[in-house]
């Protein structure tokens, strides 16, 4: 967990988060994401499916990945949660302020402080090279009930990554889709520098309900395909909000 716990792009995160003061009531998007096996390092990976939930709420959001990860982002007390359940674990961040010398702080001594240093360094460098380019097409058609047009995306991150996807946004669902993009990109958000990418991205205008990416990284050349299967406005579970019972923090 302590790998994963980069720098969050605060102040816009809470400007979206508040962005979703207006809602009425939470919003559950659930989403489908397939992974095309492939090899890299000379390592085959399998073919991958994974369900992606997400609740939008006021002032908060909740992101869980299959049955292993949680991210939940509170708006109100400005913190961020990353749960493990497998292992029964939690991390706690800050949303905005230095991220990384609340991190060093807690596990005190000058190692981690400079271990949290160098890791905001890569971070930042990191980020500073990823760009995004969208461009929007005439095209459209019907997916489920929404009619949708279609946008394609690039994105790089220097030389380490390059992707490109055909995506499908709709404007019939009334929801804020920033807001909905920072969930859904919750891990790339914590490493902060996401502000020009989600500018670059409002370029798609509406949600995206159907989105295939083609990636090359490391050597190895990956396919993925994301789609929303089920939207609607309910009550999130009783506890969705809250770190499980029993869980300690990592």
């Amino acid at each position: 967990m302590k790998g994963k716990r980069i720098r969050l792009a605060g102040a816009l995160v809470v400007a979206l988060l508040f962005t979703g003061a207006a809602l009425n009531a939470e919003i559950y998007i659930k989403q489908t994401r397939k992974t095309d096996a492939f090899t890299v390092m000379g390592q085959s990976q399998p073919e991958k499916v994974e369900t992606i939930v997400t609740w939008l709420g006021k002032d908060r959001i909740r992101v869980d990945t299959g049955e292993d990860t949680s991210i939940i982002v509170l708006g109100d007390k400005k913190v961020m949660y990353m749960i493990n359940h497998e292992e029964m674990t939690y991390a706690e961040m800050p949303v905005g302020g230095d991220m990384f010398g609340a991190m060093a702080g807690e596990a005190g001594g000058e190692e981690a402080k400079k271990g949290m240093e160098m890791a905001k360094k890569m971070a930042q460098s990191m980020m500073g090279s990823m760009k995004a380019k969208v461009t929007p097409t005439d095209e459209t058609k019907k997916i489920k009930d929404w009619t949708v047009r279609k946008y394609l995306i690039e994105m790089s991150m220097g030389s380490m990554m390059k992707a490109n996807s055909e995506a499908w946004a709709t404007e019939d669902i009334k929801i804020d889709p920033r807001l909905y993009y920072m969930a859904a990109n919750a891990m790339m958000a914590s490493m902060g520098g996401l502000d020009t990418i989600v500018q670059e991205m409002q370029k798609v205008k509406g949600m995206i309900v159907y989105q295939e990416t083609k990636s090359e990284a490391m050597g190895a050349t990956m396919r993925m395909v994301e789609e929303v299967v089920e939207m609607g406005e309910k009550d999130a579970p009783a506890g969705a909000w809250d770190i499980p019972k029993g869980y300690k923090k990592g």
